[in-house]
Order: C-alpha cells, then structure tokens, then sequence
C-alpha cells in the first residue's frame, strides 16, 4: 500500500454562497451602525454601540462559521462547542472596542487604533474557531500565511472604519462594505489557504452525512435574523430622523404662530418667481400687507386677541389662495403675498380678495373686531428688476395707503419714492424729537363765561421742526398713530401737563386730550395715577378729555375705563361734542324726519331728573332741526303726562296700545287719552306696531 500523502479543497456552493450573502450585508449594514454611533450622544449611542456589536459580530463569526463548514476536509471533523463560543465572544468584545476607538479618537489615528482591534479581533475569531475544528488528520501551518491574514484583516478594517466615518454618499456605502468583506472574506480564506491537511492515501474520505450542512444553513439563518433587525433599526431611524427633519425643516420655514410660511420661506419663493419670469417672460406682483388696527387690538385687547387677529387672518388668507399665489407672515402684524399672473384684472381681483378677508369681522369671545388694513402693490419686473427692490416699493406702496385715509390700497408709481421717504423721515424726526426733548406744550386759557375767571387751561402739542418748520397736531398725531408712538406720546404730554400744572395756582385746572388707543389700554388709570403721584397734582385738577369716537369704539371697555378714572377723582370731558363724527352732526346732515326716543330713557324719566331733562333736550332739538319726536315704551300716566306737557309729537307703548295682529286692534284706550291734558289730546296720536315684544309693564 502506497504511504503518498494528498490534500483535497472542496467547498459547498450553496453554504459558501450564503456565508457570502451574510458577510455582505452584514457588512454594510455594520459600517452604517457605526456611522449612526458617531452621529449620536448619550444613551442612545449607547444603544447604537450594543446594536453594531450585535451585528458585526453576528455577521463575521456567521461568515467564518458557514464557510468552515462549507469546507470539505477530506476526514472526520469534530467541534468544540466551548472554542466555538469563545470565537463568538471574540467578535462581540472587539467591534465596540473598535468602534468606541474609532468614533472617539476621530481622525486616521482613531480608525487605525480602531483598524488594529477590529482586525485583531476577527483574526482571534477565525484562529479560535479553527481551533475548535478538530480534524482527524494531521494539521500544518503556514505561518507567513497566517500573518498576511491577519494584516489583511486589520488594514481593511481600519479603511472600513475610515470610510464609514465619511458623509455618506452612495459610493462611500460600496466603497467601505467592500472594504469590511474584504477584511473578513480575505483574513478568513488566506487563514484557510494556512492551513494544510496531510492525509495518508490509505485513507478513505468520510461520506458526507449532511449533518454540517445543515448546522450551517441553521447559523446562516439565524444570522440573517440579527442582520435584517439590524437593518430594520436603521430604516426605522433614519425613517424617524427623516419625518423629524421635514419637521424641523417645515419649522424653520413656517411661522410659528399662524403656520404661514415665513420670511425664509418668502425669500426662496420670492427668488424661485424671479427666475421663472425671467425665463418665461411672465410677470408677478409682490403684495405687502400692513393691519391698520393690530397695536390697538393688542395694547386695549391683550396679546391672545392680537394672536387671535393673526390666526384668523392667516386661515383666510390660505383659504382664499389659489395657483399661482402664495401668502407669508413676515412677523408683527406683516403679511406678503406674491400673485404669478401678467392679467390686471386677475391682479385687482385677487388684492379685493385680500382687503375683503382684512375687512371682514373676527369674533374674539363676545364681541367683534375689525383691523382692516393697508396694502401696497410692486409688479416686477415693471416696477422693479431686482427682488429687492420689489419689496421695497411694494413697502412704499403699502406706506402711501396707511398714510391715506381714503385708499388702502395702492399701487406703485415712480412719484411715490419721494412722497413716502419724506414721510418716514418725518415719523424718525418724530421719534428723535421726542427722545431729544423737541416738543413741547402749548396752554390755551378756559374761562368762567359769567365772570371772566381763569377755570384751567388745555394743554396743546407743538414741534417746531427744524427744518419743515410749525407742524400741526393733527400732523403730529397722524405721525404717532403710523409709527407706533402714540402710547408714548400721550404719556409724555400727560407727564408734562401734570408738572406744569402743579406749580399753578390752587383751583386752577389742566385738560389734556387722550387718544382711544390709550384711553382704552387696561393699564391706563394705572398711568394717570401714577403720572398725578410723580407730579403732586391733585386729581381734582386734572381734566382727561376724550371724544364720542373713543367712547364708540368700544363703550363698555371706554365705560369701565371712565368710571376707574373718575374714581380717581380725576374730571372728565366730552370732547368735539357736535363735531363731524358726533351724533348731532349726524342729525343734521342726514335727512330723517323722526327721532325715536329710546324706552329705556322712558323707564327712568319718572325717577331720575337729569334723564327727564335729557328726554326734553331731545325734543328741543327734535323741534329745531325740524325732525317729528317719538317716544316708545310709554306704560304709565306719567310718562304720557310729560311728554304731553312738552310737545312730544308722537307716542308708542302698552299705555297707548300693545301689539297686535292686526293694526286696527292696537288702538289707544280711551280712558287713557281722554285723561290727558287738552294740549296732549290736541296731538295727534298714532300708536305704532313695536317691532319686537316688550315684556309686560
């Protein structure tokens, strides 16, 4: 029998293809791990680190296992289940310390530490799993072999390392998954090429039970499990991390409180609409959008109504948005609307769309508001050929018409640039004049008419400009309401007045006029208090006068602000009684032919003297201005008896008839009228139908 010794390499195509499949998705999904390690901090890099061992050392240990046993040997194979575990527990210790080397120490010198560890670790895998491959046979080793395995190893690690740390990029994921396979492939089949098998040739080559190939099928399989959870994670969180992203990317280009897009976003649309009409020709118009009303709401409503006023404008805006058009809040009360269309028409249609939703409305609790508001239109590239530039005349535009008190809207011209400088430069003077001490106080004697004794005097505001010269109070104030300086500057005049006054002679009192704006701030008899305290002014000698107008904006709140005011001890006064926007102007100018006194005036006359003297004020005036006088809510003798004795023209309510019908059963009971005065019963009486039930008297 011959004594010639032969070696046989045979691998199974099938346990080999699947320890290939394995070693390279586990490969790559290892590398993205650790690039996820190095992207994270605290636990939950912690978890990543537990998470990449995991899956690398699932993944190197399942390749060097099913490959080995892919391995035909030629003889009886035997393994050693403790070796085994301890190859497992090889990897599981290497690849975070590896890891931990390379993210931590950053830089080449962190992933070659990192190279060195990792490749250590896969060559302490291999070399204790083929310890525990023991074979019937003698064994011989390589060693130079075994060496260059072990460099492969750890200088394709340490570029696997590299590489992950990278931004990724779609060539960077090939690049360092070929690398990690090449450090595990190439380190386990160069160790594999170490090894040689000296078999006599008497010896028979065992038949192949299929028990190998089995086990081998089962750890592929088990494998795959750890990498495809592996790669589940990672879609998971980079699912997680994309939608949190679109978050934060919606975030910082949408305004917080109204969900409009924002400034940002604006300014990439704006740039976006530029480039289009400059390659299609086509033309858009930029649309500043400025609430006339929103500090008012917000120093007299609070804060939540001005939130309110803003949320609100903005659904209707976005409700009212078609293609084409787009609509961003600025911040403050500041709105922009862009409008992609070459039609004027379109245009003006969509600027009416607008100014109706500002014009509109907004219920905030029980009561209604209405901030209206001034809008200015840029057409590009008419207007302008640069975007900002476009903005900025759209501004002056939307300037011109909060400065017109019969347009808000308007349109760009060349002619504005001039108007509208020289009026924001005027409301800067405006503002350093009142830091730098320019204005000034003006007092106008009041008088007893009897007697001719000085009764107080009424502070007026002067600025002499500098350059421009007197500017008038109305001018001044008009100035203060478009710059925002009104709260400051009633503060500052009823400051003044109160000082002046203080030094006066006893008896004598100051009027200073307030603005409903500041009238009508929560904190204002807090701020009339505080101003009579620093100045020593008794408040009996402080007159705080406001207009009808004021006291109509919002009469409870104007009610409620009154009596606190009065409460101080502080006088109040009507004025511009009979002025253009008072009720007595409105008698005289409209044609009516009837007054009707209110039943609620009727209630009191009986008992309250000043409203029995109100009720024959309007009779008188009724009868001046040639206008019939009727009083509603007549239920008691008295009542008629008074209206009789002064020429009351007509009557309405249950003494003279109730509501009925028909309008022949609503007469007048006899007795009721026989009983009154003959100057009554000259009168004639016609009882009228009340439009509504009164309850019963």
């Amino acid at each position: 029998m011959s004594n010639h010794i032969y070696e046989l390499r045979v691998y199974n195509p099938f346990l080999l293809s699947g320890a290939l499949i394995v070693c390279v998705l586990g490969a790559w999904i290892t590398m993205r791990l650790v690039a996820r390690v190095s992207e994270t901090r605290g636990r939950q890099r912690l978890g990543w680190y537990f998470l990449a061992a995991m899956a690398g050392a699932s993944f190197v240990w399942c390749t060097h296992f099913a490959a080995m046993l892919a391995y035909h040997a030629g003889a009886d194979v035997h393994l050693d289940p403790l070796r085994t575990a301890l190859s497992l527990l090889a990897m599981f210790v290497a690849v975070p310390f590896a890891i931990m080397a390379a993210v931590r120490l950053h830089g080449h010198g962190g992933c070659v530490v990192g190279g060195i560890i990792l490749g250590l670790g896969i060559a302490s895998m291999h070399y204790i799993g083929m310890a525990a491959y023991h074979i019937d046979a003698p064994v011989t080793w390589n060693m130079p072999l075994v060496i260059v395995s072990v460099l492969i190893g750890i200088v394709l690690s340490a570029v696997a390392l590299r590489l992950a740390l990278r931004p990724v990029s779609l060539r960077r994921e090939v690049e360092m998954t070929l690398a990690m396979v090449g450090a595990v492939a190439g380190l386990h089949f160069t160790g594999m090429a170490a090894m040689h098998i000296a078999m006599p040739s008497h010896m028979q080559m065992p038949h192949d039970s299929g028990q190998f190939q089995a086990i081998g099928f089962a750890v592929i399989g088990g494998s795959m499990l750890t990498i495809i959870a592996g790669i589940a994670c990672f879609v998971i969180d980079g699912s997680v991390r994309q939608e949190s992203y679109d978050e934060l990317h919606r975030m910082a280009m949408s305004d917080a409180l109204t969900g409009l897009p924002n400034r940002i976003s604006f300014n990439e649309r704006l740039d976006q609409e530029v480039a289009t009409a400059d390659q299609t020709g086509e033309q858009f118009a930029v649309i500043g959008i400025d609430l006339n009303k929103f500090k008012e709401i917000n120093d007299t409503r609070g804060h939540a109504a001005g939130d309110i006023v803003l949320t609100t404008l903005a659904e209707r805006f976005s409700a009212l948005l078609g293609e084409g058009e787009f609509v961003a809040r600025l911040g403050g009360d500041e709105f922009i609307a862009i409008h992609r269309t070459s039609d004027r028409e379109e245009l003006q249609g969509f600027v009416k769309r607008i100014q109706q939703a500002l014009n509109q409305p907004i219920p905030i609790d029980d009561y209604m508001v209405t901030s209206g508001g001034s809008i200015g239109v840029a057409v590009y590239p008419i207007d302008a050929t640069d975007s900002e530039t476009l903005i900025s005349r759209a501004d002056l535009a939307m300037y011109r018409a909060k400065t017109d008190l019969h347009h808000t809207i308007w349109y760009y011209e060349s002619s504005l640039d001039q108007n509208v400088r020289e009026r924001r430069e005027l409301g800067d003077d405006l503002r350093n004049a009142m830091e730098n001490g320019q204005l000034s106080l003006f007092y106008q004697v009041q008088t007893v008419v009897a007697t001719g004794e000085v009764s107080g005097y009424e502070a007026l505001l002067r600025w002499e400009h500098p350059v421009r010269g007197n500017i008038s109070p109305t001018e001044i104030l008009d100035l203060a309401y478009e710059n925002g300086l009104i709260i400051e500057l009633g503060e500052w005049v009823l400051d003044q007045a109160c000082k002046a006054a203080a030094d006066w002679d006893e008896g004598i009192r100051v009027a200073v006029n307030m603005s409903a704006s500041q009238f009508l701030l929560p904190r204002f008899a807090d701020t009339v208090s505080a101003a009579l305290e620093r100045s020593g002014l008794p408040a009996s000698r402080l007159v705080i006068e406001v207009t009808e107008a004021t006291i109509q904006r919002d009469r409870p709140r104007a009610l409620a602000m009154a009596r606190k005011v009065h409460a101080l001890g502080v006088r109040l006064a009507l004025d511009e009684f009979g002025g253009q926007k008072s009720v007595l102007s409105m008698l005289r100018e409209f044609p009516f032919d009837k007054i009707k006194i209110d039943r609620t005036l009727m209630q009191q006359v009986g008992t309250d003297p000043a409203t029995a003297e109100l009720v024959r004020s309007v009779m008188l005036v009724g009868h001046a201005l040639r206008v019939s006088v009727l009083a509603q809510g007549i239920e008691t003798p008295a009542q008629l008896a008074l209206l009789s004795s002064e020429g009351c023209d007509e009557g309405q309510g249950y003494l003279i008839g109730r509501p009925a019908q028909t309008p022949g059963a609503a007469t007048a009971p006899a007795a009721a009228v026989r009983a009154m005065p003959s100057t009554f019963a000259a009168t004639p009486i016609r009882a009228a139908c009340a439009p509504v039930f009164y309850p019963a008297a």
